[in-house]
């Protein structure tokens, strides 16, 4: 190898780390100032909240269905408040960099407009991270004070939940890279909507009969949706937990890959939009 291809293979390497650092800062101060948001402290006493609630719902069940309706509520609820926290700081964060004009005094330094959302979805993923290892704690402990047994599969079904909640963070930051918040929130809700009916078409299609089976215009669209868009029903292993079916190691992280890819899609778009919007 020439020198000029080491030079070029060094500056190559320096240029990678030095990259890193300024998104590893970038998340570092995302992860600063959603903690600091009171929009999200909000949404965390809420969600522990819930899902010690829990304890009181399970009062009113029947002996039997006390022990179903503790995993089962207080796994919802951890997924629900996760998916709210990521969409409400998925949306507000980017606007807000530039509603305060902060992005004037970030883009004029060697800071790539893709590195600042790259350290946003970095900065967030950490704050989901804290956000569903508090309410975990938490419906672990109401289920402890009930004298359910802890099974150890209910761990897996926390990051898968956390899985969900960084997918969802991805598809926000992609519509505010050029949507106001309210759209975004519109947007991504809708997103979400749609990729909890994604099961549910599913079963639509495969029926005999049906108004899918009548009208092909509204079968190629619901085949079409089903093919594009995230089947959420993925990341949610309640059933499961309340059946007793194990869940191995094996299907998290193949929900790993399929979170990231979806992952990558929309944040690569989103960094595309970004880059190329005006700020003038």
């Amino acid at each position: 190898m020439t020198a000029s291809g080491v030079a070029g293979a060094a500056r190559g390497l320096f240029g990678l780390g030095a990259s890193w650092t300024r998104v590893h800062a970038l998340a570092l101060n995302t992860f600063i100032e959603a903690s600091r948001n009171r929009a999200f402290v909000g949404l965390g006493v809420a969600a522990v909240g819930l899902v010690v609630s829990s304890i009181a719902l399970s009062q009113l069940a029947i002996r039997d269905q006390a022990a179903r309706v503790l995993v089962d509520f207080g796994l919802f609820a951890i997924s629900l408040l996760s998916v709210v926290i990521a969409v409400v700081m998925g949306v507000i964060l980017i606007f807000k960099e530039v509603d305060r004009k902060t992005f004037y005094l970030v883009l004029p330094k060697p800071v790539r407009r893709s590195e600042v959302v790259a350290g946003k979805f970095a900065g967030l993923l950490a704050v989901l991270a804290v956000a569903v290892v508090v309410m975990g704690a938490a419906w672990i402990l109401s289920l402890v004070a009930r004298d359910v047994p802890v099974n150890p599969d209910m761990i897996k079904a926390l990051v898968l939940v956390w899985f969900e909640a960084a997918l969802i963070t991805s598809v926000a930051l992609f519509f505010s890279s050029f949507a106001t918040p309210v759209m975004s929130g519109v947007f991504t809700l809708g997103i979400f909507l749609v990729g909890r009916s994604v099961p549910l078409l599913d079963e639509l299609l495969r029926a005999k009969k049906g108004v899918l089976v009548r009208n092909p215009l509204v079968r190629f669209i619901a085949q079409a949706v089903t093919d594009t868009f995230p089947d959420l029903s993925v990341f949610h292993v309640g059933k499961e937990l309340i059946l007793g079916v194990p869940v191995g190691w094996d299907y998290v992280g193949g929900v790993a890959l399929y979170c990231a890819g979806y992952c990558v899609f929309f944040l690569a778009l989103g960094m595309l939009i970004f880059r190329r919007r005006d700020f003038v």
